[in-house]
């Protein structure tokens, strides 16, 4: 074997053990990737479930006023459309989309990329609640059923009061 042979095979060694290392350090960067990913993921669920409490404390102090008690008991348009899908996503079908429109944003191209089914459920909710408010018909069906809505709470929240002022 000469001494041009030796140096090459040296070389060759050398690149297969860089090749492996690479190799490693480039799984272990995706499996922190991955990691970070889902904690990330855990700690938005943790913060929405948080910030869902909150929202729904009652507040009994005497110093808070009616509004602000009001306010913390009936939710926003965008969180009365988003909670009634997170349980039920077949609640507005046909009233303000349809199941094509539902398959299609399946497909989409930001709904695909997400890893989890949670993930993709709240970016087709975002997608539809985005589509409905550029639609004006489909917009004002939404509004009147949030309406709707925040009437029922509005009168659920005057029978409360009436009972605790007796």
């Amino acid at each position: 074997m000469s001494y041009n042979d030796k140096k090459l095979e040296e070389v060759i060694n050398k690149l297969n053990q860089l090749t492996n290392d690479f190799n490693k350090f480039k799984n272990t960067i995706d499996d922190i990737i991955i990691m970070n990913t889902s904690l990330v993921q855990e700690i938005a669920n943790q913060i929405n479930t948080k910030m869902d409490i909150l929202c729904n404390l009652e507040n009994n102090t005497n110093n808070q006023t009616k509004t602000t008690t009001r306010k913390a008991k009936s939710l926003s348009k965008p969180a009365f459309f988003k909670d009634k899908l997170k349980i039920n996503m077949n609640e507005f079908l046909n009233i303000l989309y349809t199941e094509e429109e539902l398959k299609e944003l399946e497909n989409h191209a930001d709904v695909k990329s997400k890893k989890t089914e949670t993930t993709k459920k709240n970016k087709i909710i975002d997608l539809l609640y985005s589509n409905i408010t550029k639609d004006l018909d489909k917009n004002q069906k939404l509004k009147d059923l949030f309406d709707t809505y925040k009437k029922n709470a509005d009168s659920i929240y005057n029978d409360e009061e009436t009972k605790s002022e007796e």
